[in-house]
């Protein structure tokens, strides 16, 4: 399931319990970006451990190439997943990232 994100849009309702469960648990992270016109801009895709959640996002302590960097994804937990046992190759970064907690997918369209 990929989320789609306007920018703009509000966040459904947030769930504490939920979020706290996802505390400590790795996940894979896409965002494909669009232009308003639709046109695909970039596409990135990035790992870590989730650090924190709560009603401004969630921080993300970014692994692998990205290590030592943050990520906060919007506050929408219907956009996380679990994530299947196995091997997950990442193409944008060439890493190979073993049996994943949970996995989130976004489409984010720029205004």
């Amino acid at each position: 399931m990929t989320y789609e994100w306007q920018g703009d849009d509000s966040p459904p309702e947030f769930d504490s319990k939920l979020a706290d469960s996802y505390i400590g648990k790795y996940i894979l992270i896409g965002v494909t970006y669009f232009n308003k016109e639709g046109a695909q801009l970039e596409q990135i895709q990035m790992h870590g451990i989730i650090e924190s959640a709560n009603t401004e996002g969630l921080t993300i302590s970014l692994k692998g190439k990205k290590s030592g960097e943050f990520w906060v994804m919007p506050p929408v937990l219907n956009a996380i997943q679990p994530a299947k046992p196995g091997s997950y190759s990442l193409h944008s970064t060439s890493e190979v990232i073993e049996n994943p907690d949970l996995f989130s997918t976004w489409s984010v369209t720029r205004p």
